[in-house]
């Protein structure tokens, strides 16, 4: 029972690192050796707060320095305390994979995906929507060549948006992103998801794509992402707030 409502709690949770506080005076060296990482009852906010300055934390290390900082808060996790894994395993996506996030990284959220798999705690069916968000998200990397769509024959950069087409929000975002000036150059793609009728915004090139969800995640919609006229990815998912 106790394991069934901590799969409840961290599915309503999403972390986002979104107060816009950076820890002051903290360093990643040993931080959780200096902070409680067990999540006690009514010291849930504390402790999802406690992880939100050390995903930032995590984030702006060198590569190599954030993923044996996170290791090695997992394989605490692991050794001590199961509960726990699994409420560190729904904070971790909203870090490190949400959209929304300013502590957004492929390289950590996909660790974290392949510490899932080899630690054993997660079942193979709980791991399996994880393996596709790491698969969603490792397409369009930043200097990558774009997956889709082709770069601009006319030599312009490439703004792509990412729609849900049952999603109201998404449908808005099509105005208000054509409306800024910074994109008033560049060739414009909206590709839709879902079901719903094909947006007459003007502005925009309409893409439907068939087996779309093998490359996009819907809930996460709207998104957008920047390619050069070369087809080069300069700007990865990015949300439409």
């Amino acid at each position: 029972m106790r394991r069934v409502l901590t799969l409840l709690l961290t599915a309503s949770v999403l972390l986002s690192c979104q107060s816009g506080k950076k820890p002051v005076g903290e360093t990643l060296d040993g931080y959780w050796d200096r902070h409680e990482w067990h999540v006690t009852e009514g010291q849930v906010d504390k402790a999802e707060e406690r992880f939100a300055a050390f995903a930032e934390l995590a984030v702006a290390a060198p590569k190599e320095q954030g993923i044996a900082a996170l290791g090695a808060l997992l394989d605490t996790l692991k050794a001590k305390d199961e509960v726990d894994y699994y409420v560190y395993v729904g904070w971790v996506e909203g870090a490190f994979y949400n959209p929304l996030s300013p502590c957004r990284s492929f390289d950590l959220f996909s660790y974290a995906v392949s510490r899932y798999e080899s630690d054993g705690i997660l079942s193979p069916d709980e791991c399996m929507p994880l393996q596709q968000k790491r698969r969603w998200m490792s397409i369009n990397l930043p200097g990558e060549v774009a997956v889709y769509p082709e770069a601009d024959p006319e030599g312009r950069s490439t703004l792509v948006l990412v729609i849900d087409l049952s999603c109201p929000s998404c449908r808005e975002s099509l105005s208000r992103q054509a409306a800024l000036n910074e994109w008033a150059d560049t060739r414009h793609i909206a590709i839709c998801l879902g079901y719903g009728n094909i947006p007459d915004v003007p502005g925009w090139e309409y893409r439907s794509l068939k087996n779309a969800s093998e490359w996009f995640d819907i809930r996460m919609t709207p998104v957008y992402y920047i390619i050069d006229p070369a087809g080069v990815v300069i700007q990865t998912y990015t949300s439409v707030l």
